[in-house]
């Protein structure tokens, strides 16, 4: 009798060190940073898992920050915005940015903040795919609304939900480990922010080139969409009811996909769009042809700003000035800037028309290599990205 207790008590003990070890690893190891575990250098630093999964472990992290400044909006808000360049160091900021964030996915998000903790102030970044009725229609894979409101409950439910995901994340612990322990010294996200892309110190040639090349599909079958603007007026009531503090932008882009716009007769969409929302409310407009914008040096790729322009969009959002690089755009003052700025991409089309056109060109006839081949000897050519 006393043996068979004694192999039981054994076997309990077994079970419970198995299940602290599985346990304590996954936390330990915190793949996708949900617990916040300390970063240890060459075993958990490289979170190779966590690009993959925002709309997974931003939640848990707004839940564990509780931010009072939140930079919302697509992924040129999460790879440029870096929250610790944000000046008023009394404040907690987190980048709440999502890949491809739809208006109506923002619009929940913004619920969901103010559910677990209503920040202060929302900087809502916009962009002209955000219109777009496929954006809007499109599930975007990791979104869920179910899980929002789970990691919105109570501790108890919260915290019940955070271990049933944390249990699946097992497959994740050996690539986060190997992959730390190759590289010791990156993080991948700090804060929400993208800091691989963000801080990159030059513009990538390779995926430059490949988002020039995907805008032109995106930007042919941009098709308006009524929700979108429904969405963010709702998102504008909201901020006013609850008194949070809304700031629009509209995100800067690269000249040259500004230029698709127009060689994709995408323009008149383009204007109304900002007209739109000006007629909603004011906001800052960055995405027209400036001195920033053309230089292709200051871009991860031709759809994302890197931290240098993210500083400055950081700065001139707290000044509230208008500036030769951003407009402030009201209902009564839209339609002359639009004006003065359809002159200026006029212009620039004008001088890179004859690399845009034979572009299109191509991928009309679906020959898309032969396009990336034309745009890498083109900019090559010019010797427009360091080798």
């Amino acid at each position: 009798m006393m043996k068979n207790r004694q192999l039981v008590l054994l076997w309990l003990f077994i079970v419970g060190v198995g299940i602290s070890i599985f346990w304590g690893t996954l936390i330990v190891v915190d793949p996708l940073g949900i617990w916040h575990f300390p970063i240890i250098k060459g075993f958990n630093n490289y979170k190779v898992s966590q690009p993959a999964h925002l709309d997974f472990f931003k939640p848990y992290e707004y839940r564990l920050i509780k931010p009072d400044v939140v930079f919302l909006g697509s992924s040129r808000v999460y790879v440029g915005l870096c929250p610790d360049d944000y000046p008023d160091k009394s404040v907690k900021v987190y980048n709440m940015g999502m890949s491809s964030l739809s208006i109506r996915d923002a619009y929940q998000y913004l619920n969901f903040m103010i559910k677990v903790h209503k920040p202060q102030k929302v900087y809502l970044g916009l962009d002209f795919f955000q219109f777009d009725s496929h954006n809007f229609n499109d599930s975007r894979q990791g979104f869920s609304q179910v899980r929002l409101n789970k990691i919105a409950s109570n501790w108890l439910s919260y915290m019940m939900f955070k271990m049933q995901e944390t249990a699946g994340l097992r497959g994740m612990i050996k690539p986060t480990i190997l992959k730390s322990q190759e590289d010791a010294d990156t993080i991948l996200f700090n804060k929400g922010w993208d800091v691989k892309r963000g801080s990159a110190l030059g513009t990538n040639e390779d995926a430059y080139i490949h988002t020039l090349i995907s805008f032109f599909k995106t930007y042919q079958q941009v098709s308006l969409c009524d929700e979108s603007f429904t969405c963010l007026e709702k998102i504008i009531k909201i901020a006013r009811a609850e008194e949070i503090d809304l700031v629009l932008f509209f995100n800067p882009i690269s000249a040259d996909l500004l230029s698709l716009i127009w060689v994709t007769e995408q323009y008149d969409n383009f204007k109304s769009v900002k007209k739109r929302v000006a007629e909603m409310a004011d906001y800052y407009d960055f995405a027209f042809i400036n001195n920033l914008t053309k230089d292709r040096g200051l871009f991860y790729d031709a759809s994302h700003y890197r931290d240098i322009i993210g500083k400055f969009i950081i700065s001139k959002l707290l000044q509230k000035k208008p500036t030769l690089f951003s407009l402030l755009l009201t209902k009564e003052r839209c339609s002359t800037f639009l004006s003065a700025t359809e002159h200026s991409l006029c212009s620039y089309v004008y001088s890179e028309s004859l690399l845009l056109y034979k572009i299109k060109g191509l991928i009309k006839e679906k020959n898309v290599e032969e396009a990336r081949r034309l745009a890498r000897e083109y900019f090559r050519e010019k010797e427009i990205f360091p080798k």
